[in-house]
């Protein structure tokens, strides 16, 4: 030992007990190794897990908390069981039924778009105005992280949340280049209010926009023969609207694929108590949005239309490989 010290005096030398036991081990297992310890036994057996899965398939929104205490195992345990069979969470998201005569309707514009994008390119979209009127609600929070559904495929879930409390309406129109809003409504929207928001939305366009397309959807209020009269004094023909564009198909346009859900994401962080509070917070986010995220829109506009073409008019979000959520703003 002394031996040792002396020719290795910066290394720890093993006392007499620790070679001893090395040795023992050694014409006992044939190697110097630790013995692998037995440890603690596993909570997800394969019983276990058989009864997890069941679980799940059964009530496939069940939360993890809830899971871990119906089948009596820690939520950490349930969340290695999810991650052992292979479930994923997948967020509920609302679709419009899609009649046939739609799909057909889709078709015939999505086409008319790419021939318009192919003649005129991408750029022409800083002068197409994408517009649409949403309601939010003073208590219009909704915590998207509890609306998860587990599952070995994304089961495309609906889900439908009414929410009755004080509310303020917003118009917006998005190009490539700008967002022109928010304009505010209290009222339900008539002919006579959505001119008055038609008005507002012109003075507030820049000057080399004058000959710009507005794209609405087909409420009755759009497309009155009074509204399309005054909307035809200024748009001439540059209106994309009842006859060219399809019902039912939100998908298509930037304020509901891209637009209403981000602003709800953010405006009631700090849980406004008053409209002029909700307001504010609605002018503020909108502002925060840059030129670079609209470029993104746009881009994704163009692809959501050649996907619609792709699916005959179906159904196509599960297809966009980027969904512009994960664009906002980063």
């Amino acid at each position: 030992m002394l031996v040792l010290l002396m020719k290795y005096p910066n290394v720890a030398v093993p006392n007499n007990s620790t070679i001893t036991r090395l040795i023992a081990r050694f014409r006992e297992t044939g190697s110097v190794s630790d013995k692998k310890r037995t440890g603690r036994p596993t909570v997800l057996t394969d019983a276990k897990l058989a009864e997890v899965r069941n679980v799940m398939l059964r009530s496939p929104s069940k939360s993890l908390r809830r899971l871990s205490a119906h089948s009596q195992i820690s939520y950490g345990s349930a969340q290695k069981a999810m991650k052992k069979l292979k479930f994923h969470a997948y967020h509920v998201r609302s679709v419009h039924e899609l009649k046939e005569p739609d799909k057909e309707k889709r078709l015939v514009y999505c086409r008319w778009f790419r021939s318009f994008i192919d003649s005129n390119g991408i750029g022409e979209l800083d002068r197409v105005f994408f517009s649409d009127e949403a309601w939010f609600h003073l208590n219009g929070y909704v915590n998207s992280q509890n609306s998860r559904i587990w599952s070995t495929e994304n089961p495309h879930a609906l889900h439908e949340t009414p929410l009755h409390s004080q509310k303020i309406g917003v118009w917006c129109a998005i190009s490539r280049r700008q967002i022109v809003g928010p304009i505010f409504f209290e009222t339900t929207v008539n002919s006579v209010v959505y001119q008055d928001i038609i008005t507002q939305f012109i003075s507030l366009l820049e000057i080399d926009e004058g000959d710009c397309w507005l794209q609405q959807d087909n409420a009755t209020c759009h497309t009155s023969n009074r509204t399309m009269n005054f909307l035809r004094e200024f748009f001439g023909e540059r209106i994309i609207s009842k006859g060219l564009w399809p019902p039912r198909s939100p998908d298509l346009t930037p304020p509901d694929f891209f637009l209403w859900g981000y602003l709800k994401g953010r405006v009631y962080k700090n849980r406004p108590q008053t409209l002029d509070e909700l307001k504010s917070n609605i002018t503020t986010e909108i502002n925060l949005i840059n030129v670079r995220v609209l470029h993104k829109v746009a881009t994704n506009v163009v692809k959501r239309v050649r996907a619609c073409i792709n699916e005959q008019g179906s159904h196509f979000e599960i297809y966009v490989i980027k969904h512009v959520k994960c664009i906002f703003i980063n």
